[in-house]
């Protein structure tokens, strides 16, 4: 039986990197999605907006918009704008790929379908792609959702405020909940270890997460495949 496997992939991961890093990144992650054999694994990426939306919602700010939901919308237009960028290195590959992104949970799941990877942005104002991952995990009844960002863990504390936040292995999701503020309003452009909207729907249902940074390949293979990685495991009841 074939497995899906959704992974939130930060926006940050495509613009923090010198640009030898990243055609070096970029080759792995081709490598890695590219090399299951006989269909056993299909992927579902769902792409952040990172630097290019955080950019483009404070040039819309400093012109006067302020209206939250016009923001989001922005926002949702980057993270389309780095999945279809992400999904074009994939085209020359031994790999099926959508050939347009899609706007839905629905869409996205029906290109599963007829592909071995499809590669979304956002849906929709007032939550973040890892919500929109983990919504989709929950559709598609996956054994856990992969959320690979520009940290390795989560940590007690924030650590860009207190450098001696302590890096966490394994925490269950009502932890997370409690670490990531869930219930807190999501400003646009704003930036969570894990998004509270979707540890919420995690919460809910019981759904395992795994968070770990994205520049290594290399130990995100090795979670994709059940074996010891650096980074945090989200337990559920």
């Amino acid at each position: 039986m074939v497995e899906i496997i959704p992974i939130a992939l930060g926006g940050s991961l495509f613009s923090r990197k010198e640009v030898k890093d990243l055609d070096i990144w970029r080759s792995e992650i081709i490598d890695l999605l590219s090399n299951y054999e006989n269909n056993e694994k299909k992927f579902i990426i769902i792409i952040g907006g990172g630097h290019l939306a955080r950019k483009e919602i404070g040039v819309a700010i400093d012109s006067g918009v302020n209206d939250k939901f016009e923001l989001d919308l922005i926002g949702i237009r980057c993270t389309r704008k780095n999945a279809f960028n992400f999904m074009k290195m994939f085209e020359d590959h031994n790999i099926s790929v959508n050939k347009e992104i899609p706007e839905s949970i629905e869409d996205a799941i029906e290109l599963l379908n007829s592909n071995d990877l499809v590669v979304m942005g956002g849906t929709s104002p007032g939550q973040t792609t890892d919500a929109v991952a983990i919504k989709i995990g929950i559709r598609l009844g996956v054994k856990r959702v992969f959320v690979a960002t520009n940290v390795s863990h989560i940590f007690s504390e924030d650590p860009k405020i207190n450098k001696n936040a302590k890096k966490i292995k394994s925490i269950s999701l009502k932890e997370l909940g409690i670490l990531s503020g869930v219930g807190s309003v999501i400003e646009p452009g704003a930036s969570f270890a894990v998004d509270p909207v979707g540890v919420s729907s995690a919460i809910n249902s019981n759904l395992p997460l795994v968070i770990l940074n994205g520049h290594d390949v290399d130990n995100l293979r090795k979670a994709i495949n059940g074996e010891e990685f650096i980074g945090t495991n989200v337990f559920g009841d």
